[in-house]
């Protein structure tokens, strides 16, 4: 008997350079929520939402911590599945000074931690050019969306206005060791399987796939199938995909099993042979070359099939 495990990555789908969504005066007020909900000790990103009303960890609470990070505000410690969060010396510096003046330089050095921000401002300086030429520098050269580049020019003007930056800022070095501001949990993409949550519950018993997304006014609006109504993307959470797997098959007592010969994988598609303890094997096949988040990924899968199998057991029981 074989079984063969399926795990196929998704296609990537088009999506614009990772910026804070949020401007920089919206994330210093998200910070004051942060600590007054979590005080000086680090908080479980997973419940960091509960700070800003956000109920679970949903996409809209990825990206607030996420910009919070970006502009040098919150760092993360250890990995995805215990990821924390916790105020970092400039927070904790701008939400304790007394003094405005103090407050000011924090304010003009995480302006430009965010390594985009730091790299426009590098070049437009505090007067911009018009929005007609840096829409089009963004969506034609820079790869945007037109509705992403129309918020992040939001994004910048505000911040830049906020922190009190001028053309004679440009030298600074303040972004230059600026971390990536990719939210820590993936947004859905087309082909992940996701489930709804609205006012905190979650729509659908199972996962259901993503088949399209939309952009409409900078928000993204996700299809998912057997519906025709969308929902924006703060809405879904990300599920693992299930995994494919053929059954073994039903022959007749003394019945010569069938055969048939197995298509060659494509160059791109790599396989793992596994024996388990009865001498059987279990074919595991994906695309692309093996890597630590895949394996990760098909370990947290299957730990989440054996917590399933583990609970109807005891319940049979």
């Amino acid at each position: 008997m074989s079984d063969t495990v399926v795990v196929q990555s998704k296609p990537k789908r088009e999506r614009s350079p990772s910026f804070p969504f949020i401007p920089l005066q919206q994330a210093t007020k998200r910070l004051q929520e942060f600590e007054a909900t979590f005080g000086r000790h680090p908080a479980p990103a997973k419940h960091t939402g509960g700070a800003w009303g956000m109920k679970g960890w949903t996409s809209q609470a990825q990206q607030t911590l996420a910009a919070l990070k970006a502009f040098g505000l919150v760092e993360y410690s250890g990995s995805s599945k215990d990821l924390t969060a916790a105020i970092t010396d400039d927070g904790r510096t701008y939400l304790r000074a007394q003094q405005d003046s103090v407050k000011a330089e924090v304010l003009k050095r995480v302006a430009l931690k965010p390594k985009i921000i730091a790299k426009y401002f590098a070049e437009w300086g505090a007067d911009r050019p018009p929005d007609a030429v840096c829409l089009d520098r963004l969506v034609l050269k820079d790869g945007f969306t037109e509705g992403a580049a129309k918020l992040f020019l939001s994004v910048y003007d505000s911040t830049i206005a906020y922190a009190g930056l001028s053309d004679s800022d440009k030298g600074d070095d303040a972004g230059a060791s600026a971390e990536d501001d990719t939210p820590p949990s993936s947004r859905a993409k087309v082909g992940d399987y996701v489930l709804i949550e609205v006012d905190g519950a979650f729509v659908f018993k199972e996962p259901k796939r993503v088949e399209e997304i939309q952009e409409l006014d900078g928000v993204e609006w996700v299809f998912v199938e057997g519906e025709t109504a969308a929902v924006q993307m703060e809405q879904v959470t990300v599920q693992p995909a299930p995994l494919v797997v053929s059954p073994p098959p039903v022959v007749a007592s003394g019945a010569t099993p069938p055969t048939r010969t197995l298509p060659t994988l494509p160059s791109d598609w790599s396989e793992e042979i596994l024996i388990d303890d009865g001498g059987e094997e279990i074919k595991i096949q994906y695309r692309g070359e093996p890597s630590l988040e895949r394996y990760e990924f098909i370990r947290d899968y299957l730990a989440f099939k054996i917590g399933r199998l583990e609970k109807m057991k005891q319940t049979k029981g």
